[in-house]
């Protein structure tokens, strides 16, 4: 390792220790994980810093278990989820949290619907006890479901259909993916939104949110002991079902076709987006190569982009490039941004990926390789000094099939990265690679 990224990283480090002498940033030193007999699994994590813990439950079901005409439908259960169970009225879990001073709140993603707590660690049990129940006993009331949907509907409109960016990437996903998996909107359509019914709600509940589909991870001031003996207390005693996942249909045949919009924006849009691969053990360093690489172009104000595009040919206003390292299934990579004034889309184009066949051509700068390493790992470093960062990257890896474990060897798995690496991946996936090219225009 090169002795000036050795000092950067030795800087990070130090940082963290005055926080505890105890405290060390490998999940594995301060974690285990087990599952209960039926099927639940459980990751604890332990984190002195502070009397706070955040408990949570991870359920592998999310967008890309959907299909045309539910689209939509995890997103709202994840709603109806605190509108009343067997036990407690609609809204009495947020109002038990808010009253001994926590937070809470739930998401829905692609792979995962997810929901926690965040408390001192004194009110734990009461989190395990208030969500055991509503994982086994949620009710649904026709007048809070349709309540609901138009939440639901209201959320819709407000980031999607009144949302022009967010509008294109939708064309994107379903040129590119179709109806299937990636392609289908977390919000999911208006149409299928409106038309979904209790009846789909329950079916999707009984058969998704069961134990063995689901990952409890409580991380924060815990006893290791304790903690197990009230998990049992309230999960184990719920009966498992068996998960039946529909078969997609992939037969949908990918479009290249140029997207050409115009909309309510304020100046022209420009976006490239390639299919990728999910990730895997077999190309994990080539996906962590596209994080430098992309740490490289548009990081940080002292990346290429920026440097390059935006200050000193002022051809650009804004970049910026969307990845996720750890798709489950194939994704897309999107660069994108809006030329300056007097600049035509397709130069703005073709100035983004000569970025690109510069760097392939001539390489690094010195000591550029050590900084964007250095960039990237202190920013992910300084993100796990939050327990709540530390829940949601590891449920995200566990609902995804991927060991958390992975978050340990992350440091020398960028280090073990090259230039080669960086060019390799650049003309692989960037430079000879089919893309979907759209853009958005201002209205006239």
């Amino acid at each position: 390792m090169n002795r000036l990224f050795n000092k950067k990283l030795l800087f990070v480090l130090v940082w963290f220790l005055p926080l505890t002498q105890a405290y060390s940033m490998n999940f594995s030193d301060r974690s285990i994980d087990y599952s209960l007999s039926n099927g639940l699994n459980v990751v604890l994590i332990k984190d002195t810093r502070s009397p706070i813990v955040v408990s949570s439950i991870w359920y592998k079901v999310g967008s890309s278990y959907e299909r045309e005409g539910i689209s939509g439908i995890s997103h709202i259960l994840e709603h109806l989820m605190f509108k009343g169970t067997k036990t407690m009225k609609p809204g009495e879990f947020s109002r038990k949290i808010k009253q001994i001073g926590g937070s809470e709140n739930a998401f829905t993603g692609r792979d995962f619907t997810g929901y926690y707590q965040k408390v001192h660690k004194d009110y734990l049990e009461l989190c395990l006890e208030l969500e055991s129940d509503r994982m086994n006993n949620l009710i649904f009331v026709q007048d809070e479901v349709s309540k609901e949907i138009e939440v639901v509907k209201e959320e819709r409109r407000l980031r999607t259909d009144d949302q022009p960016i967010s509008k294109l990437f939708e064309k994107i996903n379903n040129q590119i993916f179709g109806m299937t998996r990636y392609g289908i909107p977390i919000v999911g359509t208006m149409d299928d939104i409106g038309s979904i019914k209790i009846s789909d709600l329950k079916e999707w509940y009984d058969n998704y949110y069961t134990p063995s589909n689901a990952t409890v991870i409580i991380a924060g001031d815990i006893d290791f002991i304790k903690t197990k003996k009230m998990i049992e207390k309230h999960y184990g005693q719920i009966e498992d079902r068996k998960v039946i996942r529909s078969v997609d249909s992939l037969n949908h045949k990918i479009s290249y076709k140029d997207i050409l919009v115009r909309d309510k924006v304020s100046q022209p849009i420009v976006l490239m987006s390639y299919k990728h691969e999910p990730f895997s053990d077999d190309n994990k360093k080539d996906m962590y190569a596209l994080e430098l690489l992309f740490e490289l172009m548009d990081g940080s104000n002292s990346s290429r982009f920026t440097k390059n595009l935006v200050d000193k040919k002022k051809v650009a206003m804004n970049t910026f490039i969307s990845f996720d390292t750890y798709s489950a299934n194939d994704n897309l990579i999107t660069l994108g941004g809006s030329p300056r004034s007097g600049i035509s889309i397709d130069q703005f184009k073709n100035e983004m990926l000569n970025e690109f066949e510069v760097f392939v051509k001539k390489g690094l700068e010195e000591g550029e390789l050590d900084r964007i390493k250095s960039r990237l790992l202190a920013n992910n470093i300084y993100k796990f000094d939050s327990v709540f960062y530390q829940v949601m990257q590891v449920g995200m890896l566990e609902t995804k099939g991927y060991n958390w474990e992975l978050l340990d060897t992350y440091i020398n798995d960028i280090n073990s990265i090259n230039e080669n690496d960086l060019k390799k991946i650049a003309s692989k996936i960037i430079l000879n690679k089919e893309y979907l090219y759209s853009s958005i225009l201002p209205k006239s």
